[in-house]
């Protein structure tokens, strides 16, 4: 199969057509058991229908399939499942480089608005908001449900439609916030501020978070839908982004304690296995073959050639000696008397024997690192260090003795860069919202500028959107 090849569809913001980007929910897929979602006869309606939701095993199928497109777009490529928010935000920060191609416009932040990535991850994000909306409109009157599993239900699409809005925030800053399916409405709309995305994100999140089971039944055990825990978990992130400390805190906590489902791994060779007890959102494994998208794309196919996509000196310069998480997650070919060093977290390329391995989307490290940050932030400074150090400690360093709050959030925004790398752009992000972008970018890019932080959004949805206005720089 060809990862690198991606054909580009009109973006069109729900248009007369978006049938055909949502067609997800009429392959409705079904979750028959641990391994795989199974296909279900789809309905023959251009949009989904009302009898989708005529009852639990129709509208789970409908849910399922959700979930099945954010990782497996076109049996390919999907923004979700680790290609374009990974990869790509990696480039675009200091932790990726693509060796046969340096002037690569991520990483020299000069992306195009015509980039047909660019195009995609716009495109799927709001594909998927619609398929989220259409489950939510369509389980509404669906009183033939029942009550809990329609919580459920909603509950994911709620969860899945305050990811995608995270995402495109993120990424190109004020975008249109959708909840409709209404095309005449979401074809015209213009871009909603940052302030007001969040503000319905957290809506979307909290609402999603009392709806749902707090196990992983509706997977049978794997952990690949959302639960409670998984909204726990990105509200923690959530929190911290906007600077809810005592909230961040809160949320992270409440998943840290939940250690009948979680525990960090003292092997961190067995940290990114599907349904690993780190883990609590997974996207399942590339056409149920146990291996992931990221691991096809970035482990080379022998050991005598240049990688696809490296490790930058930047990061690799970041790991202080005798830190587990380079010798374990990281792995080097020498060519031609020259190291390449990838990223070795995801250990199968193809077809994968034994326990295989999930896309990690969320797991337990992150929120250690998370509460660190919001009790840092309130001068928790020993609470603060428990946590720092538990990273630390697995990865097999010293515990830190920093006393001060400054040096403290220096320490975790380190911790970070070398625990979360190539991982669903947690650098890019983070550099972003803790203003540092412009400072550590502009130093190691000589082609950064203080526009390089959002990217464009894409020419074609200016064209057919007149309310669209494009980001400045652009």
């Amino acid at each position: 199969m060809n990862f690198k090849t991606k054909k580009m569809s009109s973006f069109s913001l729900y248009r007369t057509r978006i049938y055909v980007l949502t067609s997800l929910l009429s392959i409705l897929i079904s979750i028959m058991g641990c391994q795989k979602f199974t296909e279900v006869t789809p309905p023959k309606t251009q949009l989904v229908s009302a009898s989708v939701f005529k009852n639990k095993s129709t509208a789970n199928s409908a849910v399922a399939g959700m979930y099945s497109y954010m990782y497996q777009l076109n049996n390919s490529v999907s923004t979700f499942g680790g290609y374009h928010l990974t990869i790509n935000t990696g480039l675009l920060a200091d932790e990726l480089v693509q060796p046969a191609i340096p002037e690569n416009p991520y990483f020299t932040n000069n992306v195009p608005v015509d980039d047909e990535d660019v195009g995609f991850i716009w495109q799927s994000c709001y594909t998927i908001i619609y398929n989220a909306n259409s489950i939510i409109e369509g389980l509404k009157d669906a009183g033939n449900i029942p009550t809990a599993d329609r919580n459920q239900f909603v509950g994911e699409a709620l969860f899945i439609r305050a990811v995608c809005h995270f995402y495109l925030i993120n990424l190109f800053g004020d975008a249109p916030l959708i909840t409709t399916t209404n095309v005449n409405h979401t074809s015209i709309s213009g871009r909603t501020s940052v302030d007001n995305v969040y503000r319905q994100i957290l809506t979307d999140l909290l609402e999603a978070q009392q709806n749902l089971s707090d196990d992983y039944s509706y997977s049978q055990g794997e952990r690949v839908r959302a639960n409670k825990w998984v909204v726990t978990a990105f509200l923690s992130r959530v929190y911290l982004y906007q600077k809810d400390w005592a909230n961040a805190e809160i949320q992270a906590g409440s998943v840290i304690s939940n250690n009948n489902l979680y525990t960090l791994l003292t092997d961190l060779n067995g940290v990114f296995l599907k349904n690993s007890q780190e883990a609590i959102w997974q996207f399942l494994s590339n056409q149920g073959n146990g291996y992931t998208t990221l691991g096809y794309l970035l482990i080379p196919g022998s050991s005598n050639i240049v990688p696809t996509y490296a490790l930058s000196g930047f990061l690799m310069n970041s790991f202080e000696p005798n830190d587990q998480r380079e010798a374990k997650w990281v792995k080097s070919n020498l060519v031609n008397g020259q190291s390449f060093d990838f990223p070795y977290k995801y250990k199968q390329s193809s077809s994968a024997s034994g326990a295989g391995e999930y896309d990690m989307v969320l797991r337990l490290a992150e929120q250690y690192l998370i509460r660190a940050e919001a009790r840092a932030e309130q001068n928790n400074i020993s609470g603060s260090l428990d946590d720092l150090n538990m990273i630390r400690s697995r990865a097999g360093l010293p515990a830190s003795i920093i006393g001060d709050k400054d040096s403290l959030l220096t320490a975790i925004l380190h911790e970070r860069q070398c625990e979360l790398f190539a991982e669903y752009g947690h650098r890019w992000m983070d550099l972003k919202r803790l203003g540092l972008a412009d400072a550590v970018l502009g130093s190691e890019k000589p082609g950064w500028k203080n526009t390089s932080s959002l990217l464009p959004l894409p020419q074609i949805e200016l064209s057919k959107n007149p309310n669209l206005k494009q980001n400045t720089g652009y």
